[in-house]
């Protein structure tokens, strides 16, 4: 399990070197291009002063279907944190990502201190990240996996050799866009959807998981992703994210 723990934290380290480059790249774009904030578009910074104070929000309660995994948030995904997620996946901002890491690594740092099993393996055996999937349309649109790229710059932030980043789930059937759907249809649409690459399945069998995403809304991608893990032999598994989206209350009836 130690030297299981040292070979995830090598392809952390890997990862850290494409974060190195894209760093160069964005500066070089940065003399060329006016660089404005990914939260307020105000012109100056990636990330304004104000956006990062706002970022500081405390995180709400995530909540996740039955027998989804436990998961911990660092901030709220609203205000500015909201369209910093938005753009970075959407928008090709990977000059966002950096902000976006700070405050994953945030999330899995609280997950790994809080859960008893994760805080046990990262002394003992090691602790895989595992990132969410994005969908193959997806992936295609925005020519990247942005949450797996994210996933390894936020491990890499943590600095530990026994927590390493893979990229072990894949979609194993098309999915609908998420946006627009509530909780009940959400569920529906991922239900079934990943699985873990044979190439991968010696590694994720006994291992305990920390899957990382950008935002959690209703939870279904996070239950859909533990089951995937679970069924292919994980032992324990938890959840970090960037920021969980609050709830939302209902609206009172005008006949009421």
């Amino acid at each position: 399990m130690a030297r299981r723990g040292e070979q995830w934290g090598q392809m952390s380290a890997a990862g850290g070197l494409t974060g190195v480059v894209a760093a160069g790249v964005r500066d070089a774009v940065g003399l060329v291009l006016p660089v404005r904030c990914g939260g307020c578009a105000a012109p100056g910074a990636a990330w304004c002063p104000g956006c990062r104070r706002a970022a500081r929000t405390p995180p709400p309660d995530v909540v996740v279907p039955a027998g989804g995994p436990a998961a911990w948030a660092a901030t709220a995904c609203a205000g500015p944190v909201r369209v910093l997620v938005t753009v970075h996946k959407d928008a090709g901002r990977a000059d966002l990502r950096p902000e976006l890491a700070v405050l994953l690594a945030e999330a899995m740092h609280r997950a790994l201190a809080t859960d008893p099993v994760l805080r046990t393996a990262r002394t003992r055996g090691g602790v895989l990240v595992v990132p969410v999937p994005t969908a193959r349309r997806a992936g295609r649109r925005r020519g990247e996996d942005a949450v797996g790229a994210l996933a390894t710059d936020a491990t890499a932030r943590l600095g530990d050799p026994r927590v390493g980043c893979r990229r072990v789930l894949r979609h194993t059937r098309a999915v609908a866009d998420q946006t627009g759907l509530g909780r009940a249809a959400r569920a529906v649409n991922l239900a079934g959807s990943m699985g873990v690459r044979a190439a991968d399945l010696r590694i994720v069998e006994g291992a305990v998981c920390l899957l990382v995403d950008d935002v959690v809304t209703t939870g279904a991608t996070l239950a859909e992703a533990a089951r995937a893990v679970r069924a292919a032999g994980a032992r324990h598994v938890a959840a970090a994210v960037v920021a969980a989206t609050p709830p939302t209350r209902a609206r009172p009836r005008s006949d009421q």
